[in-house]
C-alpha cells in the first residue's frame, strides 16, 4: 500500500517536472543568428547591435553565425535545414527572397515554403556619388547630361541588388548610362577614386569621409526620407523619381514551422529594441535606418518586390549559377 503511494507520488512529481520543462518560457538557451555576410561588414554589425539588445531582454546569449556566399543562398539553405524551435534565426536581405528565385536556375531553398517570416529590421539606403570627372553638380544636371550624351556617362555598382536598384533609377529617369559592374562596394569606391568611373551607386556608410573632404560629392539617396547624417542630400523621390525610392533591407526569419507564440514574442521584442534611441543612433552610424516592418507588412513587401524584380532579372539576363 505504502509502496504504491510512493510510486504514485514519484510519478506525479516526474510528470510535474516534465510539464514545467515543456512549458518553460522560450528561450532557455543560446540562440543562433545566421548572417549571410562575413564578419566586419554592415550586415554583421547590424546583427550584433540588435542581437545584443535582444540578448539583454531574453537573458540568453545570441551567437552570430556568419555564412557568406552565393548572394546569401548559402546562409538561407543552412537556416532552412534548422529545427523550427526558435533557436535558429536568419537575417535575409531583399535579394534572398525577391531576386535569387529568378536569378538562380536551381536554388537550395524555397523562399515561401522554408521560412517563418518575422519582420524587417533595417533599411539600407543607397547613395549616388560622383567624382570630378563628371561635370554635373546635381542629380538633375546628371540626368540632363546623360540625355545630351547617351551612353557616354558611367555609373558603377556592386552586387546584383545594387545593379537592379541602378537599373530602376535609369529607367525611371529614362536615360542611357553605361552601368559598370563591380564585385564589391570597395571596388566601386576604388573605381571612383581612380576616375575609372564617373559616378557610383553604393551603400552610405563608406562615403561620408570622402564627401566631407570633397573628393566625392553626393547627388541623391534612394531612401524614403533624407538621411540624418547627410541632411543636405536629397532623395530620389524628392527629385521626382518615385519609382526609384526602394532602399534595400535586412529582415529576420526562422525555419518554417516556428510556433506562433515564439514568432510573436520575437516580433514584439524586435519592435521594442528597434525603438531604442541608443540602437537607432548606432544603426545610423552604420548608414542604416532601424526600421521595423511587422510580419504582415513584411509579407506584402516581399510579394510586391518579387513582382517587380522577377521580370527585371529575366529581362537583364542575370544568372547567378
Amino acid at each position: 500500500m505504502h509502496c504504491g503511494i510512493r510510486l504514485a507520488v514519484v510519478a506525479l512529481l516526474a510528470w510535474n517536472l516534465s510539464t514545467a520543462h515543456a512549458e518553460a518560457p522560450w528561450p532557455t538557451r543560446a540562440v543562433r543568428w545566421i548572417v549571410p555576410f562575413g564578419a566586419g561588414g554592415t550586415a554583421d554589425a547590424a546583427a550584433r547591435h540588435i542581437s545584443q539588445k535582444l540578448s539583454e531582454r531574453w537573458g540568453q546569449q545570441i551567437v552570430i553565425d556568419n555564412r557568406p556566399g552565393a548572394n546569401t543562398a548559402i546562409a538561407a539553405a543552412e537556416a532552412a535545414r534548422a529545427k523550427p524551435d526558435g533557436y535558429t534565426l536568419f537575417q535575409p536581405m531583399n535579394s534572398t527572397l525577391t531576386v535569387n528565385p529568378y536569378a538562380f536556375s536551381k536554388l537550395p531553398y524555397d523562399p515561401k515554403r522554408d521560412f517563418t517570416p518575422i519582420g524587417v529590421i533595417a533599411s539600407v539606403p543607397l547613395i549616388i556619388v560622383a567624382n570630378d570627372t563628371l561635370p554635373a553638380r546635381t542629380l538633375r544636371e546628371f540626368v540632363q547630361q546623360a540625355r545630351q550624351h547617351p551612353g557616354r556617362l558611367t555609373l558603377g555598382g556592386g552586387d546584383v541588388g545594387v545593379q537592379l536598384a541602378a537599373e530602376r533609377f535609369l529607367r525611371d529617369a529614362d536615360i542611357d548610362v553605361q552601368y559598370v559592374p563591380y564585385k564589391t562596394g570597395a571596388d566601386v569606391m576604388r573605381g571612383l577614386l581612380s576616375s575609372e568611373i564617373q559616378s557610383g551607386l553604393d551603400g552610405v556608410p563608406a562615403y561620408p569621409p570622402f564627401l566631407k573632404s570633397g573628393k566625392l560629392r553626393a547627388l541623391a539617396t534612394n531612401s524614403v526620407q533624407r538621411i540624418a547624417s547627410l541632411p543636405d542630400v536629397p532623395t530620389l523621390g524628392e527629385l521626382g523619381f518615385k519609382n526609384s525610392t526602394a532602399p534595400m533591407w535586412h529582415a529576420l526569419m526562422a525555419p518554417a514551422g516556428l510556433p506562433k507564440a515564439i514568432q510573436e514574442k520575437i516580433a514584439a521584442d524586435l519592435q521594442a529594441v528597434l525603438a531604442s534611441p541608443e540602437l537607432k543612433a548606432r544603426m545610423g552610424e552604420l548608414g542604416l535606418d532601424a526600421t521595423w516592418i511587422g510580419t504582415d507588412d513584411f509579407i506584402k513587401l516581399v510579394a510586391a518586390e518579387s513582382a517587380q524584380m522577377g521580370p527585371l532579372v529575366k529581362e537583364l539576363g542575370i544568372k547567378l549559377n
